[in-house]
């Protein structure tokens, strides 16, 4: 049986145990988290949390997989902590944007096995999406392990790169945040032309929900060919789209601008 060290209990590490303790139950699943959990894992046997490392390697010297769900900043406060696992075969699987498998090489140790991994918010409803990028020492039969770990919260995808983690964290990392402003500003403008904040709301949530739901269904069209089914020549939506899709101002220039910042600020992070 594996045992898996989950640090952290926040939005994505909770997802993750939750995951794991309703998919993966031949896991031994530790946790180590300061804060009071709301999840309760009493009633799985297989489950044991711990309060701080003290009281975590006072019970336990073998662990296979360690997950950090910390933040970033909060790396530098348990190096020592992390240090301790002793056993150079232990695997960690990092989901902190910025930090790179060099900066766990050159502060941790050089012989770390150490995966990135960015999932982004809706693993917590068990549909996320995850980039995966393994460092050269880690082997065939762990990756099987981490794939079917982080396939609990979600859909997978390995990429050969490490640079490509940061650039997928600009897009689906922070993606969600993407939507739910567009939602919000839909609704606001909806309110501002003066519809009633419920019906605004309802309206502009569900529009999107509906599309989400539409183009993840339809196994014909993608989300080009829907655009242009929605699109009547001379309608009402092509009025909108020609300030949308302006070459010079529209939003997916926006957009573009939006993803380079954040992965100029992830760049940032790494130092």
């Amino acid at each position: 049986m594996n045992h898996i060290v989950l640090i952290g209990h926040g939005k994505m590490g909770s997802a993750l145990a939750k995951g794991w303790v309703k998919e993966n139950s031949q896991y031994k699943i530790s946790i180590i988290e300061k804060e009071e959990l709301l999840l309760n894992y009493k009633k799985f046997t297989n489950v044991k949390v711990y309060k701080n490392f003290n009281e975590f390697f006072t019970e336990n010297k073998e662990i296979d997989f360690v997950v950090l769900a910390i933040k970033p900043q909060q790396l530098n406060d348990i190096k020592n902590d992390i240090l301790k696992f002793e056993n150079k075969s232990t695997v960690f699987i990092s989901i902190l944007a910025g930090k790179s498998v060099s900066w766990f090489k050159e502060n941790i140790s050089t012989e770390i096995k150490i995966v990135r991994a960015m999932p982004n918010l809706p693993a917590s409803i068990s549909r996320g999406v995850t980039a995966i990028y393994c460092s050269s020492s880690i082997l065939p039969n762990e990756k099987l392990i981490i794939e079917e770990l982080l396939s609990s919260i979600g859909t997978v995808s390995f990429v050969s790169n490490e640079e490509q983690i940061d650039l997928i964290t600009a897009i689906s990392g922070s993606g969600p945040a993407y939507f739910f402003y567009l939602t919000e500003a839909l609704t606001e403008i909806a309110i501002d032309l003066g519809i009633s904040k419920d019906d605004a709301t309802n309206f502009a949530k569900n529009t999107f929900i509906g599309s989400a739901i539409l183009l993840d269904s339809d196994n014909i069209n993608n989300a080009t060919s829907l655009r242009k089914n929605v699109t009547s020549p001379g309608g009402t939506t092509e009025a909108a789209l020609k300030i949308l899709m302006n070459e010079e101002e529209g939003l997916k220039i926006i957009l573009k601008k939006a993803v380079l910042n954040a992965i100029n600020r992830a760049h940032e992070l790494k130092n």
